[in-house]
């Protein structure tokens, strides 16, 4: 379960999802179904499941206009008067919150009825341009208080007349309110806009028998609408699941290990499904199931599963309007991809709930994203070796934006890294179940324990580790981080060199693979009496620390047991492993381990007892009283006293924390 503490979230790592799934209902749909319910003549019943923000918004709106509405469930009534909202003596204060959808549809309805209004919203859609300039045109009279922003005065009349309207933005909501202000006025409103835009308005419209025809060309369209038409009821609709909220489960299953998921009835309109064949281009495992048309629009089931090829992939302008939703978490699953991936001209980003081409760009690079912005285009690169830092970075500035809260949810519960994702509850405007979702489909049996273990030379870490290892078998695998520092160490013998070149073994960190930690030299008496010399270098220890947390974090295995200096403090501090263990014994006792270890090696020669003592005193003082990471048991760290030639009480012990940390998942 993610940890939770008031409204700040640190979501879970190494999730794995499975199973079959309905989403709330698609929100462009619901808010049109309920405007569209409000303008029709007749009772109109909708269901909507799990409506978020967005949606309530719209059926307040409506119910202050004077539209009865009841609500059994999530079946709700709507009785609707014809095109026109009712005549009323006082100004309307209509609270759009923070629905974008809902603002610009339902503006030109009131404009086009007898009724006077002031339309608010919350902080982040009032930061919004309203761009609605075109509604002149018309003859409607809508003025923004604030140049073009909120909030607006509507001085409404009936009287509105066609326009010609030319729209160069592929903003669906822009196209939406001239179609629906040319449903409020006289004559033949004819829209020329790109033929990119989303197009659920007009496919509403047409299937509720309502005079409207699209024409599409290379590049464009138009929408030919009559006004002051009858537009039948909607009779018992059902919302279709909403494909934007759909894309964060199918990232989730894309990226991590054993996932399969199947998100059932959702809406699959072509203008709306670009992120998943951007998704397709870049490797990953998704396919439609059991497609059927429904209200005018494709319907069917999505599933998603585990893909672990993915590579990147150019997106070219004219796709951004298809995304525009789903760019943040695009952005999360191209630093998991193979190679650079770039999005062009995402301008039309800065418009949203926040400016998310900043808001991505800034926070990525915090979680060490390699990424790169050239104007309004974005270059990603992958993850740098800053994205496993000790430190767990909090997503700023991004206004309550609940696409990028759960764009980082992805990205946490597909990697190891520790992510705070302040005021999450903003994802309620869309997606209001998102966590309750993600619990009910996550495999509770899947779940990857790391076991931090520190402690001394000679204190019996690897011995113990590599019984676990043996006990768990294939489950299991050890990864002993001082070796990373022996490997250096027998590189810089090798050299001849008297002097150690930091850069020279840097450089080397390249060619670090498990296979390689393997070699018998690394143990050798000349490579321990040295390999301390190398590990209190600072700019070694640091270029180290993202190589051995990635040789921790891509294992496969469901136990990972991580033996060595720091790990506890520095290499896996908190929320990095499951389980922190300090291993320590009598220094005579290890003296002697260190000698019979030795020993029954044939290339080790002239060994003595004594020396071997004294060197690993010299050693533990070294490693305690550096400047650098010395040598410590940290707070939240077991200690396990290793006092005997039998490691059997020190191994019971362990194993018992590893078997209770398993049946807590």
């Amino acid at each position: 379960m993610a940890i939770k503490k008031s409204n700040k979230l640190v979501p879970d790592n190494d999730i794995c999802i499975k199973g079959s799934v309905h989403l709330s209902s698609d929100k462009s749909l619901s808010i049109r179904s309920v405007l569209f319910a409000s303008i029709a003549y007749g009772i109109s019943r909708v269901k909507i499941n799990n409506p978020g923000q967005d949606a309530l918004t719209s059926i307040m709106a409506i119910q202050e206009l004077g539209i009865k509405v009841n609500k059994s469930n999530d079946q709700y009534t709507i009785y609707g008067l014809g095109i026109g909202y009712p005549s009323l003596k006082k100004r309307l204060l209509i609270n759009c919150r923070n629905s974008g959808t809902t603002l610009r549809l339902i503006t030109p309805l009131i404009a086009g009825s007898k009724v006077n209004a002031k339309i608010i919203g919350d902080h982040s859609l009032s930061k919004r341009p309203y761009r609605l300039e075109f509604l002149k045109e018309f003859l409607m009279n809508v003025k923004p208080t604030k140049k073009k922003f909120l909030p607006l005065m509507i001085n409404g009349h009936a009287n509105c007349v066609k326009a010609e309207i030319k729209i160069n933005k592929p903003s669906a909501q822009m196209v939406s309110a001239a179609t629906l202000a040319g449903i409020s006025s006289f004559g033949e409103t004819i829209i020329e806009c790109p033929n990119n835009v989303r197009d659920h308005t007009s496919r509403m419209l047409k299937y509720l028998g309502y005079s409207i025809k699209t024409k599409n060309f290379r590049k464009k369209q138009t929408i030919k609408i009559l006004g002051k038409q009858f537009l039948q009821p909607i009779k018992n609709y059902e919302v279709p699941s909403d494909v934007s909220s759909s894309a964060f489960l199918i990232c989730i299953a894309i990226l991590t290990k054993g996932s399969n998921i199947k998100i059932k009835n959702v809406c699959l309109n072509p203008h709306r499904i670009g992120f998943i064949k951007i998704l397709k281009r870049m490797g990953a495992n998704i396919k439609f199931q059991n497609l059927k048309q429904y209200y005018g629009e494709p319907v069917g089931d999505v599933i998603a599963m585990y893909s672990p090829n993915l590579k990147g992939v150019n997106i070219k302008s004219n796709e951004i309007a298809g995304i525009i939703d789903e760019v943040p978490v695009l952005l999360v699953v191209s630093l998991f991809c193979k190679s650079k991936s770039k999005f062009n001209n995402l301008s039309e980003l800065k418009f949203k709930e926040s400016d998310r081409l900043k808001v991505m760009y800034d926070n990525l690079r915090l979680c060490g994203a390699e990424i790169k912005r050239e104007k309004d285009n974005l270059i990603i690169y992958g993850k740098t070796e800053n994205f496993y830092s000790n430190n767990i970075p909090v997503i700023k500035n991004f206004n309550k934006d609940h696409r990028i809260a759960m764009a980082f949810y992805v990205l946490a519960s597909a990697s190891r890294k520790k992510i705070q994702i302040n005021d999450f509850n903003c994802t309620n405007i869309s997606f209001p179940n998102f966590l309750e979702t993600i619990e009910n489909v996550r495999d509770k049996s899947v779940k990857k324990i790391i076991i931090a273990c520190d402690g001394g030379v000679a204190t019996g870490k690897t011995s113990i580790l590599n019984k676990i290892k043996k006990l768990y078998k294939s489950k299991a695998i050890f990864l002993d981080s001082g070796l990373l520092y022996r490997y250096l160490t027998l590189v810089h013998l090798k050299s001849g060199k008297k002097k150690i070149n930091t850069k020279f073994l840097i450089k080397f960190l390249n060619t670090v693979s498990i296979s390689r930690l393997r070699n018998p030299k690394l143990h050798s008496n000349k490579v321990s009496n040295y390999v301390s010399k190398i590990a209190k270098i600072s700019s070694i220890r640091k270029a180290l620390l993202p190589i051995q947390r990635k040789l921790v974090f891509n294992c496969f295995q469901p136990i990972v047991l991580v033996g060595g200096r720091d790990i506890c403090s520095k290499i896996l501090p908190a929320g990095f492993s499951d389980i922190k263990l300090f291993i320590d014994a009598n220094v005579k006792l290890r003296a002697e381990r260190r000698y019979l270890e030795l020993q029954k090696r044939k290339s080790e020669k002239n060994l003595d007892y004594n020396d071997i003592l004294k060197a690993l005193k010299a050693r533990d003082l070294a490693d305690k009283t550096r400047k650098v990471s010395p040598m410590k048991k940290t707070n939240d760290s077991i200690l396990i006293r290793n006092d005997s030639n039998d490691i059997s009480r020190a191994l019971k012990k362990i194993v018992f924390l590893i078997e209770s940390e398993i049946k807590k998942h």
